[in-house]
């Protein structure tokens, strides 16, 4: 009869050990409607890991709003290890445990929009209080929130820079350029800024060039940054090859002719230089760079040749100095059409007035070089 009756005891308690912690998770939910959060946080804990409770998605959901008030409390009242972690980590098992249109799956989603959205703003805040350590660790939350979206990537990044956490910020571009798909010449711009001048990585540099390329094939600047990365490393086979291919496939692309001829002149061949700066302007009159470029070559050429001359002494500069004044004069005219054309189309840049003005009264063009003066001291 003993044993019946221990038998009898035993059966009966098994139901509060099988339905404790659901009860756990009920005070667990009341305690974080009352603000008692470490309460909360006692009660929740156990549920997750108990076989009855830890496969219900309201365990789940109850522990992700527990950790979420935790990590949002500004009084910091209750230590958490991640609080944000594992508040995400909660709503996503949710997900998986509930069907999908079920009101705790749905709820979960919107807990972690809400998440990405409050991670977002306050970070924004931290940002313009110029706090951006602790403005990088919001936006850090909210990319585990909503890996896919580019918004915290984007501050992340800028936040980092702003820091100087060079480290940091070519991470959050290149996720961005790379697995987003992002297309943006600013971000870009600072991959290679960083590779190339923060961390001295020419060929990670040149990498991002190059897919700021493929990207953005319109744009002369980065192809002209490649080509200048390659001739400072006397890399002039790679840079004529990548030169050549780029025009066999565009031969009406005026950029390409102006890159070419700038290859050229590093080079040292004025003559393939001169070539390739003329057609890059038969293809393309209005422009700019290869007009003052080829105004610029004829402009030192003549400034090589005065210098010259200034060395020679009496007897020497006597003997020649007349015959290499007309050279330089030479070299003046035929810099002044093309020095005259970049002054109509960038009629206030101060180094083409500068130069112009000394071309007019190396010609003895007096009139038209105090016309320019005039308009330089006015600016």
């Amino acid at each position: 009869m003993k044993q019946l009756q221990l038998l009898l005891v035993a059966l009966i308690a098994l139901p509060i050990l099988t339905f404790g912690q659901a009860k756990n998770v009920r005070k667990a939910q009341s305690s974080l409607e009352r603000g008692e959060l470490a309460e909360a946080k006692q009660f929740i804990d156990p549920a997750i890991n108990d076989e009855k409770t830890k496969e219900d998605g309201k365990t789940w959901y109850t522990y992700g709003d527990i950790y979420l008030a935790i990590a949002t409390d500004s009084t910091k009242s209750v230590q958490a290890e991640k609080p944000y972690e594992k508040a995400l980590m909660a709503y996503r098992k949710v997900k998986e445990l509930e069907k999908e249109n079920s009101l705790y799956a749905v709820q979960a989603e919107q807990q972690v929009q809400q998440v990405w959205g409050n991670a977002v703003n306050n970070g924004a805040s931290l940002y313009s209080a110029q706090n951006y350590d602790e403005a990088i660790k919001l936006f850090d939350v909210a990319k585990m929130a909503m890996p896919d979206d580019t918004t915290a990537y984007i501050y992340g990044g800028i936040s980092a820079q702003q820091a100087g956490n060079m480290a940091v910020a070519a991470e959050n571009y290149a996720h961005l350029v790379d697995s987003l798909d992002y297309k943006s010449k600013d971000f870009y711009n600072s991959l290679i800024y960083i590779y190339l001048v923060e961390n001295k990585d020419e060929a990670k540099a040149l990498d991002y060039l190059r897919k700021a390329q493929d990207v953005f094939p319109d744009d002369p600047e980065f192809l002209k940054r490649e080509i200048t990365m390659l001739i400072n490393n006397e890399k002039y086979d790679e840079a004529k090859q990548k030169l050549s291919k780029a025009i066999d496939a565009e031969p009406d692309n005026a950029m390409l002719y102006y890159n070419q001829g700038y290859l050229y002149e590093q080079m040292d061949d004025s003559e393939q230089a001169i070539a390739s700066y003329e057609k890059a302007i038969e293809k393309d009159p209005q422009y700019f760079d290869a007009n003052f470029n080829l105004a610029a070559f004829y402009y030192n050429e003549a400034a090589d040749i005065l210098a010259e001359a200034n060395d020679m002494d009496l007897k020497e500069y006597q003997e020649k100095g007349e015959a290499i004044e007309a050279q330089a004069k030479s070299f003046f005219e035929k810099a002044l059409p093309y020095l005259e054309t970049s002054q109509s189309l960038e009629p206030d840049n101060q180094k083409v007035l500068e130069t112009l003005a000394t071309v007019y009264q190396r010609l003895e063009m007096s009139d038209k070089a105090e016309e320019i003066n005039s308009k330089l001291e006015s600016m």
